[in-house]
C-alpha cells in the first residue's frame, strides 16, 4: 500500500503549500484517479509517492517503507513506476527494446529473464513486433506505451500515470486507459493524475485536491452527481455525464458516471 499520513510539502520560496495536510492510500488492485484543477498540487503529489520529493511534515510510506529513509530509496522506486505527461522525457534506447530492458538492465537482471521481462512488458501495452523499430517513428500513443512497458519491466507493484494521456488523441487515451484496467486486473495498483476528468469514470475511487488539499474522496458517480463540488474547485462535468444527468432527471435510469458512449446506449436500450 501506497499510505499518505498528513502530508504537506511547499516548494522553495512558494508563498503557500503545494500539498496541505493529505492523508489517502493506494491498494494493489485499484485504480485511484486524482484530478484537480491546474496548480492543485496533483503532480507534486504524484512525485511523492516514490520518493522523488520527501515531505516536509507527515510521512509517505510504500509497503512499510518511509520514502524519507534513503536506505529504501532504490527499492521504492523498483516497486513504484512513475509515467510522465511526456514520454520523450523518458525513452533513452535507440530501439523500442533497449528501451525496454534499460531499467531492468541497470538492476542487473539476467540476460535470460531480462529477454522475458521485455517481451511481457510489451505484449502488456499491446507493442510486440515492434521490438527493433526506432522510438522517433512511433505515434504519440505508442510512445507513452513504450512509456509504461519501460516501466513495467521493473516489475513494479503500482504505476503513477502523472497526466499521461494529456498529449494523446482520442484512440491513443483510450489505448492508454485500456492498458490500465489491464494492470489493475493483473493486481498493480494504478494512481492516474488526470486533467480529463471522463477519464474517472471507471475509476474504483476518485480523489480531487483543490490548493493542496483533499476536496473529495469517493466513487465517481458521488463526484459527478455533486455539480456544485465540481464547480467549487474548478472542474467541470464531462460531456457524457452532463448526457446521463440530464436523462437522469427526464426520469430514465441512467448512471450518471458512464465510461463511454456506448455504456450510455446500452443503458438505455439494455
Amino acid at each position: 500500500m501506497i499510505d499518505f499520513q498528513r502530508v504537506r510539502y511547499s516548494y522553495p520560496g512558494a508563498d503557500s503549500q503545494a500539498i496541505a495536510g493529505v492523508s489517502l492510500c493506494l491498494s494493489p488492485g485499484e485504480i485511484v484517479v486524482l484530478v484537480g484543477a491546474n496548480g492543485s498540487g496533483k503532480s507534486t503529489l504524484a512525485r511523492m509517492c516514490n520518493g522523488l520529493l520527501i515531505p516536509d511534515e507527515g510521512s509517505v510510506t510504500v509497503d512499510g517503507m518511509d520514502t524519507s529513509d534513503g536506505k529504501v530509496a532504490f527499492d521504492i522506486r523498483a516497486r513504484v513506476g512513475l509515467v510522465l505527461q511526456n514520454p520523450d522525457n523518458q525513452i533513452v534506447g535507440t530501439v523500442v527494446e533497449e528501451d525496454v530492458a534499460f531499467g531492468p538492465e541497470n538492476l542487473g537482471v539476467p540476460c535470460a529473464e531480462l529477454r522475458v521481462r521485455v517481451d511481457e512488458a510489451l505484449a502488456a501495452v499491446g507493442l510486440s513486433g515492434l521490438e527493433r523499430r526506432e522510438p522517433h517513428l512511433l505515434s504519440e500513443g505508442q510512445k507513452q506505451r513504450l512509456a509504461i512497458a519501460g516501466a513495467l519491466a521493473m516489475q513494479p507493484r503500482y504505476m503513477v500515470f502523472d497526466e499521461s494521456t494529456a498529449m494523446l488523441d482520442p484512440q491513443g487515451r483510450r489505448d492508454v486507459l485500456a492498458v490500465m484496467r489491464k494492470l489493475r486486473v493483473a493486481g498493480h495498483g494504478i494512481l492516474h493524475v488526470t486533467h480529463h476528468l471522463d477519464d474517472a469514470a471507471d475509476a474504483d475511487r476518485v480523489i480531487a485536491l483543490a490548493s493542496g488539499a483533499i476536496a473529495f474522496d469517493g466513487t465517481p458517480e458521488e463526484l459527478f452527481s455533486d455539480e456544485g463540488l465540481l464547480v467549487s474547485i474548478g472542474l467541470e462535468l464531462p460531456p457524457l455525464a452532463s448526457v446521463a444527468t440530464a436523462l437522469r432527471r427526464s426520469g430514465l435510469d441512467v448512471p450518471v458516471a458512464v465510461a463511454n458512449a456506448q455504456s450510455l446506449v446500452e443503458a438505455l436500450w439494455p
